[in-house]
């Protein structure tokens, strides 16, 4: 390649190693990829749920709700509304959780939960935003709407007969129309409309409401409008603007948004390691080359700059390789959402912002990690470069940075621990923005601070899997302990990439893995009851009637029942979850009571007067005792309830559980019918027959399951495990780069020691222990990088663990002793997998060339 002016080495050096230059490329790949992918997701997501939830609500510009968000109404109260002169139009819905019951024929119903919307015929058009899509809309009787997706993807059809799940039964609706809706759907809810009345009647809300969607007459402004009503209507009602309960409901994905930036970021971060060693193992085989054009003129700047503009090259193609990359990632994770967290993604957008952020990202990342490589690139002199390949450079720069090493990992870790334990323990509950970006940082930070220890670490680990690899490997694995540390700073770069990677994943364990822990301990300790009723569906907010509590104690063998109802209720930030008791629950279930007065069943006998029992977490944030009042707001306005206990371990309202009696539940907040059923057989019953009778009881509810304990849990972990799913493939992604440095790595080492490899071959090594001591080089990297990683990740798990219960339940602490072990065999196979092409390559070198090579 000619050259024509200086900077077209930076081209040419590229492409003097392909194979260094790919795998450096495909750390970039795959850390921009993965940025890209998040961004474009996260977009995805945002966008799609402000369009469904938006337009589910209706075109209106004002609704109006039961304060509280949730719960019903009187249906006169529309009266007040459209008597407001202001008023242009109003639109009354109820909206109720239900079931579309699909398939049947030869096996069992497949269920999918349905948020179903009864609305008057006139305001139909009105009550959403959505566009017809076949069809018409409903008029009367059962009559029923569904959105466009749901009908496709069960092969339903305008004019079709729908089976409909109620609290008293299945019902068989006429499909009369679909609805066009956004790509999307509702957390993998079904959307249907009825008529106001048929939903009133079968769910039990006779003459009751949930909203009213409202627009301004021509010429009135809408925020007077808000005023004017949310002053009129009084207590029990809000009015809020349509765009800011779209905004309030989208914000619930701020957290999760920021939590995949997370993920995704430490992804380039590892990247970045990847580069740095790359480059610097470039400025190191170059040391010769640089010198001689030190000597023939080129200044410091001219050689620094050379090594920036091919990072920056490098980092340009990488990143947009990357784009599609992580626009095929993106579509992974929509699907892995989707399957999680039931919320079906059909399109993946693809914003300018996402494309420009994810290369400038790629480049930045690139270019700053090649800082360091490039200007100890300009300080190499002519005379130092004619040495020996192997003599050392700049030992009193590196020793220097090797005493500041210390100094610097304190700092970064000492500062980064401390403050991610206080954001975990005081703020968990309220990361956004700013605050949850500084928890970011201060992980990183620990990070950092730790990487900076491990050259030290090196040698002392590898010394202690020195006798461990002879007595495997024989004298290969002595050699390759040995080489392991003839570098120690570039093996520590590689082994910290790892590090972070498995830190991530076994952090992530710890807490996932505490978490069920901790609810599995509390149903063991808690749960008294033999099988359990509740909706088959797990993202189900059904409820069923009482009857079926009253034949299931009927039958023979069941020693007692016990119904549980709730409802969620939400003012400002706060959010309650209110559960509805009644008189017998604690002859089944145990309440652990935090220590004080009102402990035991006197306590809980109080919530037949009216008052309540609420969690620790609760009492601790508004400082309430037993006797305090607690606020909640209702339907009916704001109630406030007399604290007659306080649960040591609120696992069920999640640490904001407000527990009242079914009768309160009732008259207050309007929930009457139960979301779950707690049976309780006789000591030597016949729990088959039992069971079968049980189901003979539900067989007309196909929407609801029957579970004995173990299947209950069993499939609580199950969803669990669904929702894991999804965090550890982007987590994997971060391991993924970090076996391609090790790649790389050894790659270089093999390159390095070219007549040393020529030299073991001339003496007798055969070609199959050349390439078993370059594989074993890369098991010792692997496996300090994964035994490193999990001690860091085991830490950092048991830090969040005890800071996360603080504006939650409590939390225990649970090893993940079976994701540790599968970590530290990780580190086998990676390491491996990671030697092959290296060993490979060293293993085919000619003798002769190998031993005249300088």
């Amino acid at each position: 390649m000619r050259l024509r002016r200086f900077s077209q080495m930076s081209v040419r050096n590229l492409g003097a190693r392909p194979q260094r230059t790919a795998l450096t490329a495909i750390g970039i790949v795959l850390g921009v990829g993965i940025v890209f992918g998040v961004i474009t997701l996260s977009n995805t997501m945002s966008k799609t749920f402000t369009e469904l939830y938006s337009k589910a609500y209706g075109a209106a510009e004002i609704t109006v709700t039961a304060q509280g968000g949730n719960g019903t109404f009187e249906e006169s109260r529309l009266g007040e509304i459209r008597s407001n002169p202001d008023v242009g139009s109003a639109a009354p819905r109820l909206s109720v959780p239900s079931s579309l019951i699909l398939g049947g024929k030869g096996g069992h119903p497949r269920v999918e939960s349905m948020r179903l919307f009864g609305v008057e015929p006139k305001s139909a058009a009105f009550a959403t935003g959505f566009s017809l899509a076949r069809g018409r809309y409903p008029r009367s009787g059962a009559e029923l709407m569904l959105d466009a997706g749901t009908a496709k993807a069960a092969g339903l059809r305008v004019g079709q007969k729908v089976r409909v799940g109620t609290p008293g039964g299945v019902v068989r609706m006429n499909l009369v129309g679909t609805l066009r809706t956004p790509g999307g759907s509702f957390g993998g809810i079904a959307f249907g409309m009825a008529p106001l009345r048929f939903v009133q009647k079968e769910f039990g809300y006779p003459h009751r409401i949930s909203g009213v969607a409202v627009q301004a007459a021509k010429g009135v402004p809408v925020e007077r409008l808000r005023k004017e009503l949310d002053s009129s209507l009084g207590r029990g009602l809000t009015a809020q603007l349509s765009s800011t309960r779209t905004r309030e409901a989208n914000s619930q994905f701020q957290g999760f948004e920021l939590a995949l930036l997370f993920f995704a970021g430490t992804s380039l971060f590892v990247g970045a390691f990847l580069v740095f060693n790359a480059l610097s193992m470039t400025v190191l085989e170059r040391t010769r080359e640089l010198g001689m054009l030190r000597a023939l003129g080129a200044t410091r700047s001219m050689i620094a700059r050379s090594v920036i503009i091919e990072a920056a090259a490098l980092g340009l193609a990488g990143s947009v390789t990357g784009l599609a990359f992580g626009y095929l990632m993106a579509r992974g994770l929509s699907y892995l959402f989707g399957r999680a967290f039931h919320f079906q993604i059909e399109r993946v957008d693809v914003s300018p912002f996402a494309l420009a952020s994810a290369v400038a990202v790629g480049i930045v990342i690139t270019v700053l990690a090649a800082l360091y490589p490039a200007l100890r690139a300009g300080r190499v002199s002519p005379v130092e470069a004619m040495r020996s390949r192997s003599a050392p450079t700049g030992e009193g720069r590196r020793g220097r940075a090797a005493r500041l090493s210390p100094l610097a990992s304190v700092v970064l870790a000492g500062g980064g621990i401390p403050w991610t334990y206080y954001l975990a323990k005081h703020l968990s509950a309220q990361l956004q923005g700013l605050v949850y970006a500084s928890g970011m940082a201060g992980v990183i930070a620990i990070f950092l601070g730790i990487s900076l220890l491990v050259p030290t670490l090196i040698r002392p680990m590898a010394a202690g899997l020195s006798p461990i690899l002879r007595l495997l490997f024989g004298v290969e694995g002595r050699m390759a302990s040995a080489n392991a540390t003839r570098n120690p700073g570039r093996t520590s770069l590689t082994a910290s990439a790892l590090m972070i990677g498995i830190a991530l994943v076994i952090t992530f364990a710890t807490l996932g893995g505490s978490v069920l822990g901790s609810i599995r301990t509390y149903l063991e300790g808690s749960l008294g009851s033999d099988y359990v009723i509740e909706p088959t569906t797990q993202n189900s907010s059904i409820t069923f009637s009482p009857g079926i509590a009253h034949r299931v104690e009927r039958i023979p063998g069941v020693e007692e029942t016990t119904g549980i109802s709730s409802t969620v209720q939400s003012m400002g930030s706060r959010i309650y979850f209110v559960f509805g008791l009644e008189r017998n629950y604690t002859d089944i279930f145990r309440i652990n009571y935090a220590s004080g007065r009102g402990v035991g069943r006197e306590a809980f006998s109080k919530l037949q007067r009216g008052q309540t029992i609420i969690g620790k977490q609760l009492a601790r944030s508004q400082h309430l005792t037993i006797g305090s009042e607690v606020s909640v707001p209702s339907p009916r306005g704001i109630r406030h309830y007399r604290v007659a206990g306080i649960v040591d371990n609120d696992i069920l309202g999640g640490g904001t559980g407000v527990y009242v009696s079914k009768k309160t539940i009732e008259r207050d907040f309007g929930v009457g019918g139960d979301g779950f059923l707690a049976i309780k057989v006789s000591p030597g019953s016949d729990r088959a027959a039992i069971a079968h009778r049980i189901k003979e009881v539900i067989k007309d509810y196909p929407q609801l399951t029957l579970y004995s304990n173990a299947e209950w849990k069993a499939s609580i972990e199950r969803s669990f495990e669904q929702q894991y799913a999804f965090f550890y493939a982007i987590m994997g992604v971060s391991v993924a780069v970090s076996a391609f440095g090790v790649i790389n790595t050894l790659s270089m080492s093999v390159f390095e020691r070219t007549r040393e490899i020529g030299i073991l071959r001339a003496i007798g090594s055969t070609r199959l222990q050349v390439g078993r001591l370059i594989v074993d080089e890369g098991v010792v990297i692997s496996v300090i990088g994964c035994v490193l990683g999990v001690a860091l990740g085991s830490f950092l798990g048991y830090l969040f663990v005890r800071g996360t219960g603080a504006n939650g339940f409590d939390i225990s602490f649970y090893y993940p002793t079976l994701p540790a072990l599968y970590a530290i065999l990780s580190g086998l196979v990676i390491g491996v997998l990671a030697g092959l092409l290296p060993a490979r390559t060293a293993a085919r070198k000619d003798i002769v060339e190998a031993v005249q090579y300088e």
